[in-house]
């Protein structure tokens, strides 16, 4: 059997491809819930932790400066206010986070520090649970899926040509809709993660 290699050519003399893997910490902003009719001035939504993969790829002939990159994340958070229907009552859910993205990177391609700045949109799913509101009659699970958009800028440092660890700080947003409940999420994340470039 006879074999080529006729049309096809590696990762490696195309550009870069990078495979990363981090943790995050998540920071939302405590306002623009809109629950049962009402928005209430007390609501807080917990900071969160969580995790995510992303893979990029910076083409040799645009110099390894523009990449694009595919992304997915999630993380937790929680969800208090004081119920609109039932003075004096409390109202939580926890909050579940899940993003999938499609990232344009600039990035400056140094030998030991890598500064980048970029911008992404794509899916995001808002997911309840355990919603303890009064006048809900569904405690269980509901999601609800978006749009998302986010910016970020971090810097990677080369520990060699291949492995790297990274820090970034990201801004998200997204608007979501469940059964008598609306949020306009907008979270700070922090991230450190580390990757291996092929």
């Amino acid at each position: 059997m006879l074999c080529t290699r006729v049309g096809l050519v590696s990762a490696a003399e195309t550009g870069d491809v990078a495979l990363s893997l981090y943790t995050l910490g998540a920071f939302p902003s405590n306002q623009s819930l809109f629950a049962q009719g009402s928005n209430p001035s007390d609501t807080r939504i917990t900071n969160g932790a969580g995790a995510g993969i992303k893979v990029a790829v910076f083409p040799r002939n645009l110099g390894n400066s523009i990449g694009i990159e595919l992304e997915s994340s999630g993380h937790g958070s929680e969800i208090t206010f004081s119920s609109p229907i039932r003075a004096g009552s409390s109202a939580s859910t926890n909050l579940w986070v899940f993003n999938s993205m499609v990232n344009l990177i600039l990035r400056y391609p140094g030998k030991t520090v890598v500064p980048y700045i970029g911008l992404g949109g794509g899916l995001s799913n808002g997911v309840l649970t355990h919603a303890n509101i009064p006048g809900r009659s569904d405690p269980d699970l509901e999601g609800s899926w978006t749009f998302g958009s986010q910016f970020f800028g971090g810097v990677q440092g080369n520990l060699s040509e291949q492995v790297f660890l990274f820090s970034e700080y990201k801004y998200f947003s997204a608007t979501y809709h469940w059964k008598q409940l609306a949020l306009d999420f907008r979270s700070q994340y922090a991230v450190f993660g580390i990757g291996l470039r092929f």
